[in-house]
C-alpha cells in the first residue's frame, strides 16, 4: 500500500511532530509499505527530492512565510500529483497548507487520516493572532474530511479548543516511541563537554521555542541551588535501579558530598539537547541569551543531537524536566525516551504532557509557569532518586512502539 504523509518541517528540521512522523513512516516502510513525505522545503540547504531511510522526501518550495507557516503554490501542484497515486493520505497537524492535500484526497476519493498532534498558542499580537485563527481554520477543515483523527491521549482530546467537536471520529494511541542505547564515547565527549562530572546533571530535550517554557527552568535555578545544601547527616541516595554500575553509585555518592563540601560551586548543571535556532523564535532565543547571562555557571546547550546519541544523552541525566506553559506540548515524547532510558521526570500539569508521569509514577507534574515548585520537584527527585525510577520491562509495555504502528496498519486497513 501507498501512504503519503504531508507535514510542514521534515527531517533535517528537529521536532517532536517531524521525529513521530519519521519513526512512524521508517517503521511503516520496514513492513512493507511505501511511504511518502511532502513537505515545505524550509531551508535552501534541504533538497527538494530524496530518499532518506526507505522513505521519499519531496519539499515544495515556499513563495513566502508567515511566522513558523509558508505559502507555497508549488505544494498545490506536488500535493495533486502525489496524492492522485498514493492509497491513503496522513495529514499531521497543525498544518495550514495541510487542507490542500485533504481537498485533493477527498476529490481523487482517497482514505485520509489526520494525525493532531498539538494546538498552536501565537504570543499576543494582532498579527500572530490572525494567523492562528487562519491555521485553526485550515486545521478544522482537514479534520472535517478526514475519516479518522488520531491524537495521542484522552487527557489531550477532551481539553482541546477544537477536538471535542469531532469526537466520534477520535482514536488514540501513544506515540511511536523508542530510544538508542547509549553509547560510552558519545557518554564521555557529553560530560567533557558540559564539565559535569561528579554533579547533579538536569536535562532538557527541546528547541529554543517560547512554548517550550524554558525560562522558568533557569528562574529556578538560585531556588534549586538553595535546596541542595543540606546538612551533613542527609543520607546518600540508594543506587538508582536503572543503572547497575559501582560508577553510578559513586558518582551519586560524590554529588552528595559536593551539596556538603563544594558551596560555592555548583553541584548540579542543566545541560540542553535542541536546536538553538528554530524557525520564528529569534526573540525568545534573545530573551533567553540575556536571562541566562545570570546563570551561565549552571547551564550549557548541546544543540542539536542526532536520534542515535539521545539515549547516550539521557543516560547520564538525574532527571529530566519538561517545563512546558501551553497546548503547543500535547504530551512530550522526550519524556517517555528519558522514562525508558530510567531516568524520572519534571513535566507541568498540561493536557496531554501530564499523562507518561501520571501513568507511570516516574516523576512529578508541577504548575506551569511555577519556579518555585519546578524547584521543589527538582530537589525531591535529586535527594530520593529510587523513589521515582521503576522497572524498565513495565515502561516498554506503556510506550510500546510495536503496539502504535500495529495500530496504524489497522486503521490504515479499515
Amino acid at each position: 500500500m501507498r501512504l503519503l504523509f504531508s507535514i510542514t518541517y521534515y527531517t533535517p528540521y528537529v521536532s517532536g511532530l517531524t521525529l513521530y512522523v519519521k519513526k512512524l513512516a521508517e517503521a511503516l516502510v520496514k513492513t512493507g509499505y511505501k511511504a511518502t513525505v511532502l513537505s515545505m522545503q524550509h531551508s535552501r540547504d534541504t533538497a527538494s527530492e530524496e530518499k532518506i531511510d526507505g522513505v521519499s522526501v519531496v519539499r515544495a518550495k515556499p513563495l513566502f512565510a508567515i511566522n513558523k507557516g509558508f505559502i507555497s503554490y508549488d505544494f498545490l501542484i506536488k500535493s495533486h500529483h502525489l496524492v492522485k497515486e498514493t492509497d491513503c493520505v496522513v495529514i499531521n497537524l497543525p498544518q495550514f497548507e495541510g487542507f490542500i492535500a485533504a481537498l485533493w484526497a477527498g476529490i481523487f476519493n482517497k482514505k485520509i487520516i489526520a494525525v493532531y498532534h498539538c494546538e498552536v498558542v501565537m504570543p499576543a499580537g494582532i498579527g500572530n493572532k490572525l494567523a492562528e485563527i487562519a491555521l485553526n481554520a485550515a486545521n478544522i477543515l482537514t479534520l472535517l474530511f478526514a475519516e479518522s483523527i488520531v491524537t495521542y491521549t484522552e487527557d489531550f482530546a477532551r481539553n482541546s479548543a477544537i477536538l471535542p467537536y469531532f469526537r466520534k471520529k477520535i482514536r488514540i494511541v501513544y506515540p511511536p516511541i523508542s530510544v538508542s542505547k547509549p553509547d560510552k564515547r558519545v557518554q564521555n565527549l557529553i560530560i567533557d563537554k558540559t564539565q559535569t562530572s561528579g554533579k547533579f546533571i538536569i536535562g532538557v530535550a527541546a528547541r529554543l521555542a517560547a512554548e517550550k517554557g524554558m525560562e522558568y527552568l533557569l528562574e529556578s535555578i538560585p531556588l534549586i541551588n538553595s535546596k541542595l545544601k543540606v546538612p551533613a547527616s542527609t543520607t546518600p541516595p540508594a543506587k538508582p535501579m536503572a543503572m547497575h554500575s559501582k560508577a553510578r553509585a559513586g558518582r551519586q555518592m560524590s554529588k552528595l558530598k559536593g551539596k556538603i563540601d563544594r558551596k560555592n560551586i555548583p553541584v548540579f548543571k542543566i545541560i540542553i539537547a535542541g536546536s538553538m535556532d528554530p524557525a520564528g523564535e529569534e526573540k525568545y532565543k534573545s530573551k533567553i541569551l540575556k536571562l541566562l547571562s545570570k546563570y551561565r555557571r549552571y547551564v550549557v546547550f548541546l544543540g542539536n543531537l542526532e536520534e542515535k546519541d539521545m539515549g547516550s544523552f539521557y543516560s547520564l541525566l538525574d532527571v529530566l524536566v519538561l517545563p512546558s506553559i501551553n497546548r503547543t506540548e500535547a504530551f512530550g515524547m522526550v519524556q517517555a525516551e528519558a522514562m525508558l532510558s530510567g531516568v524520572p521526570v519534571v513535566a507541568t500539569d498540561l493536557p496531554g504532557v501530564r499523562i507518561p508521569v501520571n501513568t507511570t509514577g516516574m516523576g512529578i507534574i508541577v504548575p506551569v509557569k511555577n519556579p518555585q515548585k519546578t524547584a521543589d520537584a527538582i530537589a525531591r527527585i535529586l535527594v530520593n532518586r529510587e523513589k521515582y525510577v521503576k522497572e524498565k520491562l513495565k515502561i516498554r509495555d506503556i510506550f510500546n512502539i510495536s503496539k502504535t504502528i500495529k495500530f496504524y496498519k489497522e486503521l490504515i486497513a479499515v
